[in-house]
């Protein structure tokens, strides 16, 4: 179905309607920062894809849409008259971005183009100012674009930053996407049910082709008509779903039935999915395959059995719906003189909107994110005050028109009032322009500024005869009428009539008088003058010329704009990448100057070699603790897990001791046995509680368990740094000294070696003794871990005394009232003291680089930084290696050979370099 079909994520500038990627902070154009969701989708048919599509809208949000039900005319199904807010809307979800292709792909897709550039000015047909050298400049930019491929697939860029190379196969392969003049150009009709818009695109394309649907039928299904040459073979080809397409849109209205936020969402919704199962029980064993079934209709078969593809079945009909297997149908005809449009476009008549209609709301949403022009079609039975044409207006602004600027949002956009020959009064043209003129606050500002038609040129719409359009091209091409339209024939005879002296005007050659009475009378000529009269050549001109003018002014000035950009960013990577191997220089012959210098100096550059590789371990030590930062920051990590749970099992072993009876020597009660005197009477229920003891007894057990069990806390905190310490020595072997030292071994650098490991080890140690040293500091707080006698654990407790149950009963209930006791002493203690350790470790981490000292006994005295034992242990390692290189053959060796390779990787960034600023001085000077 067309509301589950799939859209690129792409969006445009509202400043300069520059196309760029759907997550594009600013524009690369003109610099304005964007926002997420624009409108403009990538072209849709390039040869071969670009990017990867992602799902569109999801049916709640479609049904929440729909607005307030009205009664029906004539040409519309019966309205409910309740409604619900448009405000209702679900938010989207939006998946990962697409990825670009590679160059590879990019350098294809460019090849053929290029292979079909002999044939390029048949995709633009319009007479241009400087055609010739504009399609000139267009080859150009083809060329450009496919050496920037071939640089872009070098075996350097492969190795680079993913972000980066992403970035780079992005501008190209958005400049592909411009330059791809073979993708069909789309005007899409829209409007309200009963316009008019069938009539129109009739006499558009010069055919009356389109089935004359009865009664109240309105069209339920996407319809393109694509105009072909004449050696391609009419055809109407009927595109059904797959199968997998018509389950994911079962899945997506059962879903959003559940998630429905009112009853009439779900009531719309549950109708829709009973057709939906109705049309599958029916069809679906016939028309839905894997890949998608296309049927083809023959011409002569158009009118007849093209209703049952098209036509959207009445509301109270019992048969099972077809169209909703149905994605869309195309018409493919044959362009004549009187089409205007050339062979290639395509007109797009889409299901009048705002009719409450779920599916058919859902497929206008759709389709508006994705147009290069728009005919708003207004029939005089819904002007600007009409509920369901401002809802049109108002989804082309939000879709359309928002996010572009206003001049070309103003440009792509064309007001077509059908029926205004209807219009016959004064009073009634004052209403129509006044109800017209409330639209434009939905257009943009310049809109009326920019549009000027009509006889005077002083309305902002076009004001069109539409049917008398449609005889008049089919008169002009010589046609004869079908049998259904004879007396509408007969009408527009009599409309000629009527109006022949305007027509006059218009072709002063014609016959002075007119008296036909048929259509096949009336001459080409007076034919022709009536389509001008009518007003669809003014708004077919001005189409074509948008059209085209679009293709020369926006795709090739973005092309140009995205290759520039992409040049740019592929310099800025070179000297990026030349600048982390020591090189300084923004010129390419200081550059070369610099390194025949270097290649001079090979017992200097040893050393600072060397100074790089042990100065890449202090990085490798920093970006190890920004590990140990993100994870200890985040939520539920590792440390706290291990922390909560050792203080669980701490005081569940304590727990376990008191029903073991180990503290039952605080509660002492009488054991008096039967048959004792009778003076002994007087002591038979005596208990006394030693509290006081009893807590410290408990703390000091818990402390103790407590104790034990912070091993495995230490252990995970200390892992937090020490495994990504241990990554950088496995894998990418800065810190491994083995590698930094090149193989060297040996008197003081095995002694290094071994400090490198006691000083790991003292990491385990240290993060052991914090965690034992906050833990107890925090438990020796007897205000929060020592309760009194008033705490209600305590008094519970103590109101054994009183108790008259036996001695071991009484026993029994104190080991059960010592635990809540206990979970008063263990409080909230895991809690209070995890961001503590957290940062003092941190703290001693940081001292293993720098830390701070006082030299002098005066408390005004300034610290001052000095080594820690990591940065003692780099120094060294330096220092050792200085001396190593005077005496080890092996080492200078070593140090040379990677130095020849670090030569070579940079004279191939170098040429990389030239390559660029030659591509790019080549186009300025042509």
């Amino acid at each position: 179905m067309q509301f589950i079909r799939q859209k690129q994520q792409v969006a445009v500038c509202p400043q300069c309607d520059n196309i760029v990627r759907i997550d594009a902070e600013v524009c690369n154009i003109c610099g304005k920062r964007l926002r997420a969701g624009n409108g403009k989708a990538a072209p849709n048919v390039p040869p071969t894809p670009l990017t990867t599509p992602l799902p569109a809208q999801t049916l709640q949000d479609l049904a929440a849409s729909l607005t307030t039900q009205e009664d029906t005319e004539e040409e519309e199904y019966e309205e409910d008259e309740e409604g619900y807010d448009e405000e209702e809307e679900i938010s989207i979800q939006e998946e990962a971005p697409p990825l670009p292709a590679t160059p590879a792909e990019i350098l294809q897709t460019l090849q053929q183009l290029q292979e079909q550039a002999a044939k390029m000015e048949q995709y633009f047909p319009a007479d241009m100012p400087d055609k010739a050298q504009k399609l000139s400049s267009w080859r150009k930019q083809l060329q450009r674009a496919s050496t920037c491929a071939e640089l872009f697939d070098c075996p350097q860029l492969q190795h680079i930053e993913s972000q980066q190379l992403l970035k780079l196969r992005l501008h190209l392969a958005e400049a592909a996407q411009a330059l791809d003049y073979t993708r069909e150009y789309t005007v899409k009709v829209i409007g309200h049910a009963g316009a008019g818009k069938s009539t129109l695109l009739a006499a558009m394309v010069g055919r009356d082709i389109f089935p004359r649907m009865a009664g109240g039928a309105v069209t339920g299904v996407k319809t393109r008509i694509r105009l072909c040459n004449e050696n391609e073979p009419e055809e109407m080809r009927v595109h059904f779903l797959t199968r997998a397409a018509f389950a994911d849109a079962l899945k997506q209205t059962q879903q959003s039935i559940q998630q429905a936020g009112n009853s009439r969402q779900r009531d719309m919704l549950a109708g829709e999915l009973s057709i939906l199962l109705k049309a599958s029980e029916a069809y679906a064993d016939r028309y839905l395959r894997e890949e998608p079934l296309i049927e083809i209709i023959p011409r002569q078969a158009w009118k007849d059995d093209s209703n049952r593809y098209i036509e959207e079945p009445a509301r109270d009909s019992k048969e099972p719906h077809l169209i909703r297997l149905i994605d869309f149908v195309e018409y493919i005809v044959h362009a004549t003189p009187h089409s205007l449009l050339p062979p290639g476009s395509v007109l797009v008549d889409l299901p009048g909107g705002s009719a409450g209609q779920i599916r058919h709301d859902a497929i206008l949403r759709e389709e508006l994110n994705d147009v290069d022009a728009i005919i708003l079609v207004i029939g005089n039975n819904r002007f600007g005050d009409d509920d369901r044409t401002q809802r049109i207006f108002e989804q082309v602004k939000h879709k359309v028109l928002q996010h572009r600027s206003p001049e070309i949002a103003a440009q792509m956009v064309f007001l077509a009032v059908t029926h205004w020959d209807e219009i016959t009064s004064a009073a009634s043209m004052e209403k129509a322009l006044g109800s017209l003129r409330s639209l434009l606050r939905d257009l943009p500002a310049n809109y009326s500024t920019l549009h000027r038609h009509g006889p005077n040129n002083d309305y902002f719409f076009y004001p069109l005869r539409s049917l008398d359009a449609l005889f008049a091209t089919l008169g002009a091409e010589k046609q004869t009428l079908d049998d259904d339209r004879l007396q509408e024939g007969r009408d527009y005879v009599g409309r000629v009539l009527s109006v022949y002296p305007e027509l006059l005007q218009i072709d002063p050659k014609l016959p002075k008088t007119a008296n036909a009475q048929d259509f096949q009378k009336v001459s080409v000529k007076q034919h022709e003058a009536m389509l001008r009269f009518s007003g669809l050549p003014s708004l077919m001109h001005d189409l074509q010329c948008f059209l085209t003018s679009n293709r020369y002014e926006v795709q090739l000035r973005q092309a140009e704009t995205q290759i520039a950009m992409a040049l740019q960013h592929l310099e800025d990577l070179c000297w990026e990448h030349l600048n982390t191997q020591g090189i300084h220089s923004r010129d390419l012959d200081e550059l070369q100057q610099e390194m025949h210098l270097r290649k001079s100096k090979r017992g200097a550059i040893r050393f600072e070699l060397l100074q790089r590789r042990t100065s890449e371990m202090h990085i490798a030590w920093g970006e190890a603790l920004k590990q140990f930062d993100a994870v200890i920051s985040s939520e539920n990590n590792a440390f706290h897990h291990a922390q909560v749970m050792a203080h669980e099992r701490a005081a569940q072993r304590i727990k376990l001791r008191i029903m073991q009876g180990h503290f039952d020597h605080f509660i002492k009660v009488n054991n008096r046995i039967q048959g004792d005197s009778p003076a002994m009477e007087i002591g038979r229920r005596w208990v006394d509680i030693d509290g006081w003891n009893l807590i410290k007894e408990l703390r000091f057990s818990f402390s103790a368990a407590l104790e034990r069990e912070l091993n495995e806390p230490a252990r995970t905190l200390a892992e937090a740094f020490l495994m990504p310490i241990a990554y950088k020595e496995e894998i990418d072997g800065t810190l491994d000294i083995t590698r930094i030292s090149l193989g060297e071994v040996g008197g003081e650098l095995d002694e290094i070696a071994k400090n490198y490991n006691k000083l790991k080890r003292s990491i385990r140690d240290k993060a052991r003794d914090i965690c034992l040293y906050v833990s107890m500091a925090e438990l020796l707080n007897e205000e929060k871990y020592a309760p009194t006698k008033d705490a209600p654990a305590v008094s519970s407790l103590y109101r054994l005394v009183s108790s008259q149950d036996r001695p071991e009963e009484i026993i029994q209930q104190a080991r059960q009232l010592m635990g809540p006791i206990l979970d008063v002493i263990c409080g909230n203690l895991a809690q209070c003291t995890e961001r503590r350790i957290a940062h003092l470790f941190r703290y001693e981490l940081d001292k293993l680089e720098t830390r701070q000292v006082y030299d002098a006994d005066r408390l005004d005295t300034l610290p001052t930084s000095v080594p820690g034992a990591f940065s003692d242990l780099i120094n060294s390692l330096y220092s050792l290696l200085t001396e190593r290189v005077l005496t080890s053959e092996a080492l200078r060796q070593q140090l040379d050979q990677l130095q020849a390779q670090r030569e070579a990787d940079v004279d191939r960034w170098v040429e990389l370099l030239g390559d660029t600023e030659t591509l790019r001085v080549a186009y300025r000077q042509s």
